[in-house]
């Protein structure tokens, strides 16, 4: 995932890792959305201390394909190896309403043997109207930009084990950013109305080491089974670093884009996000159908100048993805779904060098890329889950030749639990 540059935190040794994803396992207790800035805070004035951990064994007899997704303008790394018995994630949190006005949030996360990190860092200010039914929110730290609940917990603690094409394209992972954020909300008992709007620092993918503040602005519409989401972003980064070395291994932080220019390729120019999402939850239907289905799509419009040290180009991209998915709780502690996705670029870069350019940046292997997934999942407890997965994607091969389809197979297990003070 992504995260702006942040103070080193001890790396845990791999016994710790094991213990730490041991000690959650076993844990059980009520499941806890962690997503965006309001939906942390405890209720009532008091203090929630939170942990989860999702620990996955993934077998496929080559890289996955959406390891690197090559042909789209990333950070250009080696990506995350998913193979083998992984700490998936994991995230300690401690969020304290510390009354009816103020609060905060903080939550330190892990993945496999990356450096924990601060995945959130906020305060946040209430305020409710008199006898209304709406009230504002202003938060200001760490946090993730107000995206909607499907886009924003795609790939977090989600129902399947690998992040969506779309969102690994258009955000290179999870999307957190240093900022402000001032939301609204009206809740009338029949219509959960929302708006957000954000002021972002903007130096995480697809922003760069440099360029303006990152506006964004998010819309909500939920009544009765329907739930709608809407957002864009406005970027405009400078010195944005992609790798261009064949050996470059994985990293959350963008190359950096030196005077030399050594294996890098640095993109100069606008970025516009977008993205919407559409749910539907038959539970909550007049006719009380235990089926979830959801759509949701993303879009990453870019056009500037892409330079590397053998040549200079004009580039501009429209990158698209998309995923539906079903859910179906087919018993009570049983669940089963599918997850069909596709991840597409029309892109186009010109002037000296553009093809030795294309090439070093991966741009001349594009394929579109694309994964259906199959998962059947078992609630042992309210706060432990264990899932199957069956799955197979198609992309860019390792070499540029074409495509290649990979096929994967996973198990699953997530437990998160969370402690209230006063024991509400």
């Amino acid at each position: 995932m992504n995260s702006s540059p942040t103070p080193s935190l001890p790396t845990l040794s791999r016994r710790s890792d094991a213990a730490l994803a041991a000690l959650l396992l076993c844990l059980s207790g009520s499941a806890l959305a962690h997503g965006e800035a309001d939906d942390a805070l405890p209720p009532e004035p008091g203090v929630r201390l939170s942990a989860a951990a999702a620990v996955t064994s993934l077998d496929a007899k080559k890289e996955l394909t959406s390891q690197r997704l090559r042909g789209f303008l990333l950070q250009g790394d080696a990506g995350t190896d998913r193979q083998g018995l992984n700490l998936e994630h994991a995230t300690l949190g401690a969020a304290w309403r510390i009354n009816d006005t103020l609060g905060a949030e903080l939550t330190v996360g892990k993945h496999g043997s990356d450096r924990a990190h601060v995945e959130s860092a906020w305060v946040q200010a209430r305020h409710d109207a008199d006898g209304a039914d709406h009230w504002w929110l202003l938060t200001a730290g760490r946090q993730r930009p107000a995206l909607g609940g499907t886009l924003g917990q795609g790939g977090h603690f989600d129902r399947f084990a690998l992040m969506p094409l779309a969102k690994q394209m258009a955000t290179h992972g999870d999307w957190i950013d240093d900022g402000l954020q001032l939301g609204w909300r009206q809740d009338d008992g029949q219509r959960l109305l929302s708006a957000d709007v954000g002021l972002w620092r903007g130096r995480v993918f697809p922003g760069g080491a440099s360029g303006s503040v990152v506006p964004t602005v998010h819309l909500g519409w939920g009544q009765g089974p329907w739930q709608v989401d809407g957002f864009a972003a406005w970027l405009k980064p400078e010195g944005r670093g992609s790798s261009v070395s064949a050996t470059a291994g994985h990293s959350h932080t963008t190359p950096e884009c030196n005077a030399a220019l050594k294996d890098v390729a640095c993109f100069n120019g606008r970025s516009t996000l977008a993205g919407a999402s559409v749910v539907w939850v038959g539970a909550q239907s007049p006719v009380a159908w235990p089926v979830t289905l959801t759509a949701s799509g993303w879009l990453r419009d870019e056009r500037g100048s892409l330079e590397s040290a053998n040549g200079l180009g004009q580039y501009r991209a429209q990158n698209r993805g998309a995923w539906l998915q079903a859910l179906w709780d087919v018993a009570p502690r049983w669940q089963t779904g599918v997850r069909l996705e596709r991840a597409w670029t029309t892109q186009s870069l010109s002037g000296p060098g553009a093809s030795l350019l294309a090439s070093e940046t991966g741009l001349s292997a594009y394929q579109p890329a694309s994964r259906q997934a199959v998962m059947l999942a078992l609630q042992l407890n309210p706060g432990v889950t264990l899932s199957a997965e069956l799955g197979r994607e198609r992309a860019a091969a390792a070499q540029g030749l074409g495509s290649s389809n990979v096929n994967f197979g996973a198990l699953r297990l997530v437990a998160r639990t969370d402690w209230l003070s006063g024991g509400k």
